[in-house]
């Protein structure tokens, strides 16, 4: 995991689906209670067309909760606000439990005060979540790069704000800069006064400009021989 995960990013949002934020790293517990589900499921459903799991479900029923797969699982789907095989609802199956899985995993990171700032300010009204995970569902970025945009969005970044605050190593919080604000991702990135007048502005022309490029080729249109090496020096 060297230079794959930040140290001090959140560890939960690795197992959640790219789309969602996520690095889809298979967590261990969660393999875990899926394959005790499923072999639950393949118990109740096959007992009474074979009678070699009929023999091995009868035996598991004689186990204490902590040896029986079919005890297991009940307590992992009631976990899971899901129905067992003793209820009158309707058993929806491996994959809603997967999916069940996934969501508590998910709602963990979105809840978590430091790390689920980010998921929880996007505005959902004005673009939807997996349009901005589209580049962590590509996967297009080498893996070092991915950990430092996912710890920057978990506020982990070592910003004057984040020893003060969260560490309790420091007593200046505020913007090395002006002096005037608390230092944090979001006043770095999109904030501070200071970088607005300049970087900024290059920063908008420089994404403009790659705007450009992409659709004159996916258009077709021709383009100036020198006109990527403009762009680069203006990066």
């Amino acid at each position: 995991m060297f230079t794959v995960h930040h140290p001090k990013a959140d560890i939960d949002r690795l197992h959640v689906k790219r789309k969602e934020g996520g690095r889809v790293l298979v967590q261990v517990e969660a393999a875990y209670k899926a394959e005790i589900s499923s072999i639950a499921e393949y118990f109740n459903t096959n007992y009474k067309v074979d009678q070699f799991v009929n023999i091995v479900k009868s035996h598991d029923s004689t186990q204490p909760t902590v040896n029986s797969i079919i005890k297991t699982a009940a307590k992992i789907a009631e976990e899971l606000s899901q129905p067992n095989e003793k209820s009158d609802a309707k058993q929806e199956g491996i994959q809603h439990t997967k999916a069940r899985l996934g969501e508590v995993l998910k709602n963990k990171c979105k809840n978590n005060v430091m790390h689920g700032q980010y998921i929880r300010n996007i505005d959902r009204q004005l673009i939807s979540e997996e349009d901005v995970f589209v580049w962590l569902s590509k996967g297009d970025l080498k893996a070092k790069t991915e950990s430092e945009i996912v710890a920057a969005q978990d506020q982990v970044i070592k910003t004057k704000y984040y020893p003060t605050k969260i560490l309790n190593t420091e007593t200046d919080s505020k913007c090395r800069i002006r002096q005037q604000f608390d230092e944090t991702i979001d006043h770095i990135i999109t904030a501070c006064p200071i970088l607005a007048k300049e970087q900024y502005i290059k920063r908008h022309d420089t994404v403009c400009a790659q705007l450009h490029f992409n659709i004159c080729k996916e258009t077709g249109v021709q383009l100036e021989r020198n006109f990527g090496t403009n762009m680069s020096q203006n990066q």
